[in-house]
Protein backbone atom coordinates (compact mmCIF):
# COMPACT_ATOMS: atom_id res chain seq x y z
CA UNK A 1 0.00 0.00 0.00
CA UNK A 2 2.68 2.16 0.69
CA UNK A 3 4.01 1.82 -2.69
CA UNK A 4 0.46 2.87 -4.21
CA UNK A 5 0.20 6.01 -1.78
CA UNK A 6 4.00 7.27 -3.45
CA UNK A 7 2.71 6.85 -6.90
CA UNK A 8 -0.56 8.55 -6.15
CA UNK A 9 1.07 11.55 -4.15
CA UNK A 10 3.85 11.67 -6.82
CA UNK A 11 1.67 11.98 -9.60
CA UNK A 12 -0.72 14.28 -8.03
CA UNK A 13 2.56 16.58 -7.42
CA UNK A 14 2.98 15.81 -11.25
CA UNK A 15 -0.18 17.33 -11.88
CA UNK A 16 0.73 20.58 -10.20
CA UNK A 17 3.47 21.15 -11.70
CA UNK A 18 2.92 20.64 -14.93
CA UNK A 19 -0.23 22.97 -14.38
CA UNK A 20 1.91 26.05 -12.77
CA UNK A 21 4.52 25.52 -15.70
CA UNK A 22 1.88 25.76 -18.44
CA UNK A 23 -0.17 28.99 -16.77
CA UNK A 24 3.33 30.05 -16.42
CA UNK A 25 4.37 29.92 -19.91
CA UNK A 26 0.93 30.99 -21.37
CA UNK A 27 1.08 34.25 -19.07
CA UNK A 28 4.29 34.86 -20.62
CA UNK A 29 2.97 34.13 -24.35
CA UNK A 30 0.59 36.90 -23.46
CA UNK A 31 2.63 39.67 -22.30
CA UNK A 32 5.10 39.52 -24.63
CA UNK A 33 5.63 39.69 -28.53
CA UNK A 34 5.33 35.49 -30.07
CA UNK A 35 8.93 35.58 -31.36
CA UNK A 36 10.36 37.01 -28.29
CA UNK A 37 8.42 34.36 -26.48
CA UNK A 38 10.29 31.86 -29.40
CA UNK A 39 13.73 32.96 -28.16
CA UNK A 40 12.87 32.67 -24.47
CA UNK A 41 11.90 29.13 -24.64
CA UNK A 42 14.71 27.81 -26.64
CA UNK A 43 16.86 27.29 -23.86
CA UNK A 44 14.05 25.69 -21.79
CA UNK A 45 12.92 23.66 -24.35
CA UNK A 46 16.46 22.78 -24.95
CA UNK A 47 16.87 21.65 -21.24
CA UNK A 48 13.98 19.53 -21.47
CA UNK A 49 14.95 17.85 -24.95
CA UNK A 50 17.92 16.49 -22.84
CA UNK A 51 16.15 15.61 -19.79
CA UNK A 52 13.56 13.78 -21.86
CA UNK A 53 15.98 11.73 -23.94
CA UNK A 54 16.22 9.38 -20.95
CA UNK A 55 12.28 9.67 -20.74
CA UNK A 56 10.93 10.39 -23.67
CA UNK A 57 7.37 10.81 -22.45
CA UNK A 58 8.28 14.23 -20.93
CA UNK A 59 8.83 15.32 -24.30
CA UNK A 60 5.42 14.03 -26.20
CA UNK A 61 3.69 15.63 -23.25
CA UNK A 62 4.83 18.87 -23.70
CA UNK A 63 2.93 18.80 -26.97
CA UNK A 64 -0.45 19.32 -25.31
CA UNK A 65 0.93 22.04 -22.70
CA UNK A 66 1.99 23.94 -26.04
CA UNK A 67 -1.18 24.10 -28.38
CA UNK A 68 -1.88 27.41 -27.32
CA UNK A 69 0.95 28.23 -29.79
CA UNK A 70 -1.15 27.09 -32.52
CA UNK A 71 -1.44 30.54 -34.32
CA UNK A 72 2.51 31.08 -34.70
CA UNK A 73 4.18 30.04 -38.06
CA UNK A 74 7.50 29.27 -38.55
CA UNK A 75 9.33 29.81 -41.55
CA UNK A 76 8.20 28.04 -45.05
CA UNK A 77 4.90 28.42 -43.05
CA UNK A 78 4.99 25.89 -40.73
CA UNK A 79 2.91 25.91 -37.87
CA UNK A 80 4.90 26.07 -34.44
CA UNK A 81 2.36 23.25 -33.36
CA UNK A 82 3.82 21.07 -36.27
CA UNK A 83 7.67 22.24 -35.69
CA UNK A 84 7.31 21.02 -31.90
CA UNK A 85 5.67 17.56 -33.18
CA UNK A 86 9.01 17.21 -35.34
CA UNK A 87 11.62 18.03 -32.47
CA UNK A 88 9.14 15.47 -30.18
CA UNK A 89 9.90 12.73 -32.91
CA UNK A 90 13.30 13.63 -32.95
CA UNK A 91 13.87 13.46 -29.06
CA UNK A 92 11.57 10.03 -29.33
CA UNK A 93 14.18 8.83 -32.47
CA UNK A 94 17.02 9.32 -30.00
CA UNK A 95 15.82 8.15 -26.70
CA UNK A 96 14.90 4.53 -28.69
CA UNK A 97 18.42 4.24 -30.06
CA UNK A 98 19.99 4.39 -27.07
CA UNK A 99 17.53 1.76 -25.62
CA UNK A 100 14.57 4.08 -23.94
CA UNK A 101 10.75 3.95 -24.24
CA UNK A 102 9.16 0.98 -26.11
CA UNK A 103 10.25 -0.97 -29.21
CA UNK A 104 8.45 -0.28 -32.49
CA UNK A 105 6.29 -2.76 -33.48
CA UNK A 106 3.24 -3.99 -35.33
CA UNK A 107 0.41 -1.56 -34.48
CA UNK A 108 -3.50 -2.31 -36.35
CA UNK A 109 -4.87 1.24 -35.92
CA UNK A 110 -1.21 3.27 -36.74
CA UNK A 111 -0.90 0.83 -39.86
CA UNK A 112 -4.75 1.71 -40.51
CA UNK A 113 -3.92 5.69 -40.30
CA UNK A 114 -0.54 5.32 -42.11
CA UNK A 115 -2.98 3.44 -44.99
CA UNK A 116 -5.16 6.47 -45.19
CA UNK A 117 -1.71 8.82 -44.83
CA UNK A 118 -0.75 7.08 -48.29
CA UNK A 119 -4.13 7.12 -49.93
CA UNK A 120 -3.71 10.62 -49.60
CA UNK A 121 0.41 10.61 -50.99
CA UNK A 122 -1.46 8.49 -54.30
CA UNK A 123 -4.16 11.57 -54.63
CA UNK A 124 -1.13 13.82 -54.59
CA UNK A 125 0.28 12.60 -57.77
CA UNK A 126 -2.62 13.29 -59.86
CA UNK A 127 -3.98 16.54 -58.07
CA UNK A 128 -5.29 19.45 -60.00
CA UNK A 129 -2.06 21.30 -57.55
CA UNK A 130 0.40 19.22 -56.29
CA UNK A 131 2.35 21.68 -54.24
CA UNK A 132 -0.78 22.99 -52.34
CA UNK A 133 -1.53 18.89 -51.74
CA UNK A 134 1.69 18.08 -50.64
CA UNK A 135 2.03 21.08 -47.51
CA UNK A 136 -1.03 19.00 -46.39
CA UNK A 137 0.76 15.85 -46.93
CA UNK A 138 3.32 17.07 -44.49
CA UNK A 139 0.46 17.51 -42.05
CA UNK A 140 -0.93 14.41 -42.68
CA UNK A 141 2.90 12.60 -41.67
CA UNK A 142 3.89 15.02 -38.86
CA UNK A 143 0.23 13.55 -37.30
CA UNK A 144 1.34 10.09 -37.81
CA UNK A 145 5.00 10.69 -36.22
CA UNK A 146 2.96 12.07 -33.13
CA UNK A 147 0.77 8.76 -33.20
CA UNK A 148 3.41 6.85 -33.26
CA UNK A 149 5.57 8.84 -30.75
CA UNK A 150 3.17 8.18 -28.43
CA UNK A 151 3.05 4.25 -28.42
CA UNK A 152 6.81 4.21 -28.33
CA UNK A 153 7.13 6.35 -25.48
CA UNK A 154 4.18 4.83 -23.57
CA UNK A 155 6.36 2.36 -21.23
CA UNK A 156 3.96 1.86 -18.29
CA UNK A 157 0.59 2.74 -16.72
CA UNK A 158 2.49 6.20 -15.79
CA UNK A 159 3.52 7.06 -18.75
CA UNK A 160 0.07 6.69 -20.10
CA UNK A 161 -1.75 8.98 -17.12
CA UNK A 162 0.80 11.34 -17.37
CA UNK A 163 -0.15 12.29 -20.95
CA UNK A 164 -3.98 11.85 -19.96
CA UNK A 165 -3.24 14.49 -17.88
CA UNK A 166 -1.06 16.62 -19.76
CA UNK A 167 -3.73 16.46 -22.47
CA UNK A 168 -6.20 17.31 -20.28
CA UNK A 169 -4.72 20.28 -19.25
CA UNK A 170 -3.40 21.36 -22.31
CA UNK A 171 -7.30 21.08 -24.05
CA UNK A 172 -8.44 23.07 -20.74
CA UNK A 173 -6.16 26.04 -21.52
CA UNK A 174 -7.11 26.25 -24.92
CA UNK A 175 -10.76 26.57 -23.72
CA UNK A 176 -9.67 29.56 -20.80
CA UNK A 177 -7.90 31.11 -23.38
CA UNK A 178 -11.39 31.48 -25.32
CA UNK A 179 -13.30 32.26 -22.49
CA UNK A 180 -11.14 35.09 -20.90
CA UNK A 181 -11.37 36.94 -24.27
CA UNK A 182 -14.77 36.38 -25.18
CA UNK A 183 -16.24 39.26 -27.14
CA UNK A 184 -19.82 40.56 -26.76
CA UNK A 185 -22.19 38.24 -28.37
CA UNK A 186 -24.77 40.19 -31.24
CA UNK A 187 -28.03 37.73 -32.61
CA UNK A 188 -27.63 38.76 -36.38
CA UNK A 189 -30.89 37.52 -37.45
CA UNK A 190 -34.37 36.57 -35.72
CA UNK A 191 -34.21 32.93 -35.21
CA UNK A 192 -30.29 33.09 -33.62
CA UNK A 193 -29.34 31.19 -37.18
CA UNK A 194 -27.04 33.51 -37.69
CA UNK A 195 -24.61 34.84 -35.00
CA UNK A 196 -21.83 37.84 -35.26
CA UNK A 197 -18.63 38.21 -33.09
CA UNK A 198 -18.63 34.86 -31.57
CA UNK A 199 -15.51 33.62 -29.35
CA UNK A 200 -12.44 31.73 -31.29
CA UNK A 201 -9.63 31.87 -28.84
CA UNK A 202 -6.62 30.75 -30.64
CA UNK A 203 -8.51 29.38 -33.26
CA UNK A 204 -9.81 30.94 -36.89
CA UNK A 205 -13.01 30.53 -36.26
CA UNK A 206 -15.48 29.45 -33.59
CA UNK A 207 -16.19 26.12 -34.87
CA UNK A 208 -12.83 24.78 -34.48
CA UNK A 209 -13.08 26.09 -30.68
CA UNK A 210 -15.96 24.21 -30.27
CA UNK A 211 -14.65 20.91 -31.56
CA UNK A 212 -11.26 21.52 -29.65
CA UNK A 213 -13.92 21.91 -26.81
CA UNK A 214 -15.88 19.30 -27.33
CA UNK A 215 -12.70 16.68 -27.33
CA UNK A 216 -11.65 17.87 -24.50
CA UNK A 217 -14.88 17.80 -22.78
CA UNK A 218 -15.32 14.09 -23.59
CA UNK A 219 -11.65 13.29 -22.65
CA UNK A 220 -11.62 15.05 -19.31
CA UNK A 221 -15.13 13.29 -18.17
CA UNK A 222 -13.38 9.83 -18.50
CA UNK A 223 -9.80 10.87 -16.83
CA UNK A 224 -12.21 12.34 -14.02
CA UNK A 225 -13.89 9.04 -13.32
CA UNK A 226 -10.82 6.94 -13.82
CA UNK A 227 -8.86 9.46 -11.14
CA UNK A 228 -11.68 9.51 -8.76
CA UNK A 229 -12.46 5.78 -8.55
CA UNK A 230 -8.43 5.60 -7.93
CA UNK A 231 -8.49 8.25 -5.35
CA UNK A 232 -6.20 10.56 -6.62
CA UNK A 233 -7.62 13.58 -4.85
CA UNK A 234 -5.38 16.46 -7.19
CA UNK A 235 -5.72 15.00 -10.24
CA UNK A 236 -9.46 14.70 -9.78
CA UNK A 237 -9.60 18.30 -8.75
CA UNK A 238 -7.46 19.16 -12.01
CA UNK A 239 -9.69 16.80 -14.56
CA UNK A 240 -12.61 18.43 -13.33
CA UNK A 241 -11.94 21.64 -13.55
CA UNK A 242 -11.01 20.82 -17.31
CA UNK A 243 -14.17 19.40 -17.91
CA UNK A 244 -15.63 22.46 -16.83
CA UNK A 245 -13.65 24.93 -18.71
CA UNK A 246 -14.07 22.69 -21.80
CA UNK A 247 -18.33 22.54 -21.28
CA UNK A 248 -18.49 26.46 -20.79
CA UNK A 249 -16.15 26.93 -24.00
CA UNK A 250 -17.95 24.47 -25.78
CA UNK A 251 -21.26 26.22 -24.97
CA UNK A 252 -19.67 29.18 -25.49
CA UNK A 253 -18.67 28.73 -29.01
CA UNK A 254 -22.06 29.05 -30.13
CA UNK A 255 -20.85 25.62 -32.78
CA UNK A 256 -24.28 23.66 -33.26
CA UNK A 257 -21.67 21.19 -35.08
CA UNK A 258 -19.54 21.27 -32.33
CA UNK A 259 -22.65 20.77 -29.92
CA UNK A 260 -24.06 17.26 -31.76
CA UNK A 261 -20.22 16.33 -31.74
CA UNK A 262 -20.06 16.55 -28.10
CA UNK A 263 -23.10 14.40 -27.59
CA UNK A 264 -21.92 11.74 -29.81
CA UNK A 265 -18.46 11.62 -27.71
CA UNK A 266 -20.41 11.42 -24.84
CA UNK A 267 -22.46 9.20 -25.97
CA UNK A 268 -19.34 6.84 -26.97
CA UNK A 269 -17.96 7.18 -23.59
CA UNK A 270 -21.33 6.03 -21.94
CA UNK A 271 -20.96 2.58 -24.23
CA UNK A 272 -17.08 2.17 -23.78
CA UNK A 273 -16.72 3.19 -19.84
CA UNK A 274 -19.21 1.54 -17.56
CA UNK A 275 -17.93 3.66 -14.90
CA UNK A 276 -19.00 6.97 -16.27
CA UNK A 277 -22.93 6.07 -17.35
CA UNK A 278 -24.37 7.14 -14.00
CA UNK A 279 -23.10 10.58 -14.62
CA UNK A 280 -23.56 10.76 -18.15
CA UNK A 281 -27.25 9.43 -17.57
CA UNK A 282 -27.97 12.09 -15.14
CA UNK A 283 -26.62 14.56 -17.42
CA UNK A 284 -28.59 13.69 -20.59
CA UNK A 285 -31.82 13.56 -18.17
CA UNK A 286 -31.08 17.11 -17.30
CA UNK A 287 -30.19 17.86 -20.40
CA UNK A 288 -33.08 16.76 -22.13
CA UNK A 289 -35.50 17.72 -19.76
CA UNK A 290 -34.13 21.31 -20.09
CA UNK A 291 -34.09 20.89 -24.33
CA UNK A 292 -37.82 19.84 -23.41
CA UNK A 293 -38.90 22.71 -21.32
CA UNK A 294 -37.03 25.24 -24.07
CA UNK A 295 -38.90 24.12 -27.06
CA UNK A 296 -42.31 23.86 -25.42
CA UNK A 297 -41.33 28.01 -24.01
CA UNK A 298 -43.11 30.43 -26.00
CA UNK A 299 -40.30 32.53 -27.75
CA UNK A 300 -39.04 35.47 -25.80
CA UNK A 301 -36.41 38.35 -26.08
CA UNK A 302 -35.28 36.89 -22.57
CA UNK A 303 -34.01 33.58 -23.96
CA UNK A 304 -30.49 33.19 -23.69
CA UNK A 305 -28.11 33.07 -26.91
CA UNK A 306 -26.97 30.12 -26.08
CA UNK A 307 -30.83 28.47 -25.85
CA UNK A 308 -31.84 30.44 -29.06
CA UNK A 309 -28.83 29.11 -30.97
CA UNK A 310 -30.18 25.21 -29.56
CA UNK A 311 -33.45 26.26 -31.18
CA UNK A 312 -32.33 26.79 -34.18
CA UNK A 313 -31.36 23.51 -35.16
CA UNK A 314 -34.91 22.38 -34.17
CA UNK A 315 -37.26 25.53 -36.03
CA UNK A 316 -34.58 28.17 -37.32
CA UNK A 317 -35.32 29.06 -40.86
CA UNK A 318 -31.40 28.81 -41.94
CA UNK A 319 -28.22 31.55 -42.34
CA UNK A 320 -29.61 33.25 -45.45
CA UNK A 321 -25.81 33.58 -46.28
CA UNK A 322 -25.00 29.64 -45.36
CA UNK A 323 -23.37 28.60 -48.58
CA UNK A 324 -22.59 24.90 -46.96
CA UNK A 325 -24.96 23.25 -49.19
CA UNK A 326 -24.09 24.24 -52.09
CA UNK A 327 -20.18 23.61 -50.86
CA UNK A 328 -21.53 19.83 -50.37
CA UNK A 329 -23.20 20.07 -53.69
CA UNK A 330 -20.02 21.03 -55.17
CA UNK A 331 -17.66 17.95 -53.75
CA UNK A 332 -20.34 15.35 -54.94
CA UNK A 333 -19.51 16.96 -58.02
CA UNK A 334 -15.56 17.12 -57.65
CA UNK A 335 -15.98 13.46 -56.25
CA UNK A 336 -17.84 12.25 -59.63
CA UNK A 337 -15.07 13.77 -61.74
CA UNK A 338 -12.57 12.47 -59.84
CA UNK A 339 -13.78 9.41 -58.56
CA UNK A 340 -10.73 7.15 -58.01
CA UNK A 341 -7.75 9.96 -56.40
CA UNK A 342 -9.93 12.97 -55.92
CA UNK A 343 -8.64 16.53 -56.46
CA UNK A 344 -5.79 15.91 -53.99
CA UNK A 345 -5.36 16.74 -50.82
CA UNK A 346 -6.34 20.20 -49.63
CA UNK A 347 -7.16 21.13 -53.80
CA UNK A 348 -10.81 21.57 -52.92
CA UNK A 349 -11.08 25.35 -53.21
CA UNK A 350 -8.56 25.24 -56.37
CA UNK A 351 -10.57 22.75 -58.23
CA UNK A 352 -13.82 24.22 -57.45
CA UNK A 353 -12.39 27.74 -59.26
CA UNK A 354 -10.91 25.74 -62.08
CA UNK A 355 -14.05 24.11 -62.95
CA UNK A 356 -16.88 26.48 -64.93
CA UNK A 357 -19.50 24.00 -64.78
CA UNK A 358 -19.51 24.33 -60.69
CA UNK A 359 -21.62 26.05 -58.69
CA UNK A 360 -20.70 29.58 -57.96
CA UNK A 361 -21.98 29.64 -54.55
CA UNK A 362 -19.39 27.40 -53.49
CA UNK A 363 -16.07 28.79 -54.97
CA UNK A 364 -14.86 30.66 -51.92
CA UNK A 365 -15.54 27.95 -49.73
CA UNK A 366 -12.42 26.22 -47.98
CA UNK A 367 -14.26 22.84 -47.83
CA UNK A 368 -16.92 20.52 -48.28
CA UNK A 369 -18.18 21.04 -44.59
CA UNK A 370 -18.59 17.36 -44.33
CA UNK A 371 -16.29 14.96 -43.47
CA UNK A 372 -16.91 12.52 -45.52
CA UNK A 373 -17.39 14.50 -48.28
CA UNK A 374 -13.94 16.54 -48.16
CA UNK A 375 -12.15 13.11 -48.08
CA UNK A 376 -13.77 11.74 -51.10
CA UNK A 377 -13.32 15.20 -52.78
CA UNK A 378 -9.82 15.38 -52.45
CA UNK A 379 -8.72 11.67 -52.15
CA UNK A 380 -11.81 10.10 -53.99
CA UNK A 381 -12.97 6.70 -53.11
CA UNK A 382 -9.45 5.06 -52.22
CA UNK A 383 -9.07 8.03 -49.18
CA UNK A 384 -13.24 7.31 -48.32
CA UNK A 385 -12.29 3.59 -48.18
CA UNK A 386 -8.75 4.48 -45.93
CA UNK A 387 -10.82 6.71 -44.04
CA UNK A 388 -13.53 3.91 -43.54
CA UNK A 389 -10.93 1.04 -42.58
CA UNK A 390 -8.91 3.67 -40.05
CA UNK A 391 -12.27 4.28 -38.25
CA UNK A 392 -13.33 0.61 -37.77
CA UNK A 393 -10.15 -0.39 -36.66
CA UNK A 394 -9.84 2.59 -34.12
CA UNK A 395 -13.84 1.05 -33.24
CA UNK A 396 -12.67 -1.98 -32.90
CA UNK A 397 -9.53 -1.50 -30.71
CA UNK A 398 -11.68 0.53 -28.39
CA UNK A 399 -14.28 -2.06 -28.01
CA UNK A 400 -11.60 -4.67 -27.30
CA UNK A 401 -9.89 -2.12 -24.29
CA UNK A 402 -13.02 -1.68 -22.81
CA UNK A 403 -13.11 -5.32 -22.02
CA UNK A 404 -10.28 -5.18 -20.07
CA UNK A 405 -11.09 -7.51 -17.32
CA UNK A 406 -11.12 -5.62 -13.67
CA UNK A 407 -10.73 -6.65 -10.40
CA UNK A 408 -13.02 -5.27 -8.16
CA UNK A 409 -11.73 -6.73 -4.59
CA UNK A 410 -8.83 -7.84 -2.82
CA UNK A 411 -5.47 -5.79 -1.43
CA UNK A 412 -2.33 -5.57 -2.50
CA UNK A 413 -1.67 -6.99 -6.56
CA UNK A 414 -5.53 -7.11 -7.26
CA UNK A 415 -5.67 -3.76 -6.28
CA UNK A 416 -2.85 -2.97 -8.70
CA UNK A 417 -4.54 -4.93 -11.57
CA UNK A 418 -7.41 -2.37 -11.28
CA UNK A 419 -5.43 0.42 -11.29
CA UNK A 420 -3.72 -1.01 -14.56
CA UNK A 421 -6.95 -2.15 -16.03
CA UNK A 422 -9.02 1.51 -15.39
CA UNK A 423 -6.35 3.47 -16.56
CA UNK A 424 -5.87 1.57 -19.60
CA UNK A 425 -9.62 1.33 -20.02
CA UNK A 426 -10.81 5.31 -19.31
CA UNK A 427 -7.84 6.59 -21.39
CA UNK A 428 -8.63 4.52 -24.44
CA UNK A 429 -12.82 5.41 -23.64
CA UNK A 430 -12.13 9.15 -23.37
CA UNK A 431 -9.73 8.95 -26.28
CA UNK A 432 -12.49 6.83 -28.70
CA UNK A 433 -14.90 9.37 -27.57
CA UNK A 434 -12.93 12.84 -28.32
CA UNK A 435 -12.18 11.42 -31.55
CA UNK A 436 -16.09 9.87 -32.13
CA UNK A 437 -16.68 14.24 -31.64
CA UNK A 438 -14.83 14.69 -34.67
CA UNK A 439 -16.53 12.32 -36.73
CA UNK A 440 -20.03 13.59 -35.11
CA UNK A 441 -19.00 17.24 -36.05
CA UNK A 442 -17.95 15.74 -39.38
CA UNK A 443 -21.46 15.30 -40.65
CA UNK A 444 -21.94 19.02 -40.79
CA UNK A 445 -18.43 20.59 -40.78
CA UNK A 446 -15.05 19.81 -41.42
CA UNK A 447 -12.33 21.54 -39.60
CA UNK A 448 -9.75 19.52 -39.39
CA UNK A 449 -8.21 22.25 -41.81
CA UNK A 450 -6.59 23.73 -38.22
CA UNK A 451 -3.06 22.26 -37.52
CA UNK A 452 -4.33 22.64 -33.67
CA UNK A 453 -7.44 20.71 -34.14
CA UNK A 454 -5.40 17.40 -36.01
CA UNK A 455 -2.59 17.50 -33.51
CA UNK A 456 -5.35 17.14 -31.03
CA UNK A 457 -6.80 14.15 -32.94
CA UNK A 458 -3.93 12.17 -33.45
CA UNK A 459 -2.78 12.42 -30.11
CA UNK A 460 -6.22 10.64 -29.36
CA UNK A 461 -5.35 8.34 -32.11
CA UNK A 462 -1.66 7.97 -30.56
CA UNK A 463 -3.17 7.52 -27.19
CA UNK A 464 -5.74 4.74 -28.38
CA UNK A 465 -3.33 2.69 -30.10
CA UNK A 466 -1.08 2.95 -26.84
CA UNK A 467 -3.82 1.36 -24.63
CA UNK A 468 -4.06 -1.28 -27.30
CA UNK A 469 -0.96 -2.17 -26.72
CA UNK A 470 -0.95 -2.39 -22.91
CA UNK A 471 -4.06 -3.84 -22.68
CA UNK A 472 -3.06 -7.56 -22.12
CA UNK A 473 -0.20 -6.14 -19.24
CA UNK A 474 -0.56 -6.93 -15.56
CA UNK A 475 0.92 -5.16 -12.43
CA UNK A 476 4.34 -5.96 -14.17
CA UNK A 477 6.16 -3.01 -15.88
CA UNK A 478 8.46 -2.85 -18.58
CA UNK A 479 11.78 -0.66 -17.90
CA UNK A 480 11.93 2.84 -18.75
CA UNK A 481 15.72 2.90 -19.68
CA UNK A 482 18.61 0.49 -20.64
CA UNK A 483 19.42 -2.11 -23.52
CA UNK A 484 15.77 -3.68 -24.59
Amino acid sequence: MSGTATETRGSDLLAAALLVATVGVSIAGWTVSPMLAIVLAVPVLVAMACIAVRRPVLAVAAVPLLLVAGRIDLPLSLPLVRGLVLAVAVVVLIARWKGYGRPVSWSPLIAAMALLVAAALLSTLTGVDPVESLRHDVGYLIGLLLAVAVVVVTVDRSDLLLLAVSTCIGGALLSVTALVSAPALRVASKDASLIANRPVGIFGQPNELGLSAAMTLCFCVAMTVVVHRQRRTGLTVLCGVGAVAALLALVASLSRGAWIGGAVGLVVLAVLLREARIILISFATVATVGLALLVLAPPSQETPVAAQRLLSIFGGQGNPYDERPAAREEAVIQMSENPVLGTGPGAYQIATKQGLEHLTAAREEDHAHNLALAVGSEQGVLGVTALVVATGVGAREALRNSRVPSADTGRGEARTHLGVDLTTRGVSAGAAAALGSVIGHGAVDYPLRSSVIATMAWLFIGLLAACARTRGESGTQEKRGGRQ
